[in-house]
Order: C-alpha cells, then structure tokens, then sequence
C-alpha cells in the first residue's frame, strides 16, 4: 500500500493504492524472466475451448465483436482523470502531410480532449530524442516514451498517437472506451490471426485469453498488421523492460523497412512475456482508416479515432484530411488552448530531452 503527493493541473492530490502496487509486483516478476529465443519456446498459445473467455480478478468477461460504445456519463469524474498523458512527437516540419496550419489543428483537437477528460498533455521534440549512434528517427519514439514516465509520474497510462490522427468522438472517455474491465473486454481480440506489417497473413494469432490486472499494451491489430501509431502503455516494470528491449541495437540494425514497428512485431511474435501481458484490439478501435486505405477497417460515425497512415504520400491528403476534420464531433475548444494558438504559446513540439526533468523531480521531493 503506498500514499502519494502529486501535482496535478496545478492542485495537490493524495493518493493511497495497493492496486498499482500489486500491478508492478505481477511485473516485476514476470519481467525478471530472461528475454531470449528460447523464451519464445516458454508457452503454446492455442485455444482449447470454443467460446473465450476474459478474466479479471473478480469478475469474468466474454469478449464480442465490433461492440458499440456506450455513451459516457460526463456528469462524474471518471477513474482515468489524471491518470493518462497524451504524447505526440514530431520532427518540426511544418508541411508534414502538405496540410496547412496541420499541428495547430492537432494541438486544438487533443488539448480540448485531454482537458475535458482530466489527462495530461507532452508534445516533444522527437529530433531532440535522437540515440547515440545516429539510428533512423523513427526509433526516438522509444527514448520519447520512458521520458514520459519520468515526467509524468502519477499517470498509470501513456497514451502514444502518431501526429495523423483526428479525435472524432470528445464525448468518450477513454475509461468507457478502452481502459475499463468492460472495455478492454469488448474489443479483446482472442485467438484472432494477425496480419504481418503492411498486409497479408502472418501464420500466427492473439493469445486465447488475458487477465485485465496484467495487461500492460493496448494495440489495434487489423488489416495491416499491429500499427504502433496508436497504442497504450501501463506503468510498471513490464513496460521498463520492454522499452529497453525496444531498442536493441540487434533491431534497430535488423528492421529498416517499418524500423520500430517490426521491432515491436518481433517481440509480440518470439516473447510469450510480450503476448501475456498485451490485448490486441479491434482495428476501429484505435487504428480506424479513412475510406480510401484498403488495407483495413474504416472509420465509422461513433469511432473514436481516425488514423491516416501512409497519407503523406498522396497529393490528395490534404482533401481527404479537411473531409474528416468536418466529420468530427463538434466539441467546445477552451479559452486557454484558443490564446495559446492565438498568441503563439501553444505547446507544440515544446518538449526537449531532459530539459526540466531533473527540476520535475526536485518539485516532486519537496512536494513530497
């Protein structure tokens, strides 16, 4: 059981938990288990049974397909409120994807989400994140999220969205669409086939069962494959050890033609320990496309998000953008995020490597 003082938005908060405390220890001993090829022989995945089910530690969940979801209640404060930062990075282009004015749009749509909702909010510098040896810039992303524990630690969950992406649905908390018992439940993917990066069959499926107290990633599998411009990551020692591995020098010199993505495929398919403690959803969950990608679900009026993978490459993507951005749910922009676009103060890419973590820790001690 731990007591913590934490600074949030700005106001003091104690926290007593045992759950958190118990999720790292499940970690923890999960994690000491070495990561090597012959992990990868540790455990079958094959399902015996014809109905799976989803376990949790009190209840048991029968996971459906393509579930609708329920309508929040805004009236209360949901359990995710302050426990989830929003993280995007870019690179400082400007006209990434050709589309004007892209990353104030970006900045309005996630900062009006994360303040209806109660999240936090790092928009970083991924140019700043760059390793040492001068690997691709797809692969800072790593370095990108362990900083976002460090900066953040009173969340339990870091929220990774790839900068093309549109919020279509404000009204659903992410506790009500993916992040509850029930939630993860209705979009568990079991003993599903996965597509290989960029399409086609892979020969391999999702685990038959999961237990929600161990789950530490969420990622949306689909037509594609598992597409890591959109997941989810619990604190823990799980996801230390994972973040880690991530970046091995084996893989960053192995997987150059989707880098950090077929490093994450790699681990998923030979570490049992990646697949116990991950829930692959469906697609529309958190990877719905636009209409013109054929290589899986698309979006639908009610989905949460919209991710234009690949887009950049089309001259027509700016149309197809300004399509979307139209079809979104209407949301109240607040006060404080129209002067900072207003006034040039809007924290884009303002987060730089290191820069004020070492004072985070220190306001953390005396706050303490």
């Amino acid at each position: 059981m731990a007591l913590a003082r934490t600074q949030i938005h700005g106001q003091y908060r104690l926290t007593l938990s045992t759950s958190d405390l118990n999720l790292d220890i499940i970690a923890l001993q999960h994690a000491d288990k070495p990561a090597t090829p012959a992990a990868a022989k540790e455990e079958g995945q094959t399902s015996t049974s014809k109905k799976e089910k989803v376990t949790t530690e009190t209840t048991t969940y029968e996971a459906s397909s393509q579930p609708k979801s329920p309508s929040p209640d805004l009236s209360s404060k949901r359990p995710d409120a302050g426990k989830v930062v929003m993280v995007t990075a870019s690179s400082g282009t400007r006209g990434f994807l050709g589309i004007p004015n892209l990353k104030e749009m970006v900045y309005e749509n996630r900062m009006s989400y994360a303040h209806r909702h109660g999240y936090e909010f790092m928009w970083a510098n991924i140019s700043s994140y760059n390793l040492s040896h001068g690997e691709p810039i797809y692969w800072n992303k790593i370095p990108v999220l362990q900083e976002a524990f460090a900066r953040f630690p009173a969340v339990e969950w870091v929220w990774w969205m790839d900068m093309d992406i549109i919020l279509m649905n404000h009204s659903l908390s992410l506790w009500d669409h993916v992040l509850s018992p029930e939630a993860m439940a209705r979009h568990a993917q079991l003993n599903k086939t996965i597509n290989k990066p960029g399409g086609g069959l892979s020969g391999w499926s999702t685990p038959s069962t999961y237990n929600y107290s161990d789950t530490n990633f969420l990622i949306a599998s689909g037509g594609w494959g598992m597409n890591i411009g959109n997941f989810f990551m619990r604190r823990g020692y799980w996801s230390e050890w994972l973040l880690d591995l991530w970046i091995d020098p084996f893989y960053i010199k192995e997987f150059t033609k989707f880098p950090e993505n077929d490093g994450w495929t790699h681990m998923y398919r030979h570490h049992p320990i990646v697949r116990r403690h991950t829930v692959c959803t469906d697609q529309r969950a958190l990877n719905a496309y636009p209409a013109y990608n054929t290589l899986g679900d698309h979006w639908q009026p009610g989905d949460h998000s919209v991710h234009f993978a690949g887009c950049g490459a089309h001259k027509e993507c700016p149309d197809r953008w300004k399509e979307y951005w139209e079809k979104r749910e209407k949301y109240e922009v607040p006060e404080s995020v129209e002067q900072k676009l207003e006034d040039g103060t809007a924290e884009i890419e303002n987060v730089q490597k290191g820069v004020g973590v070492s004072e985070l820790v220190e306001m953390r001690d005396v706050a303490q």
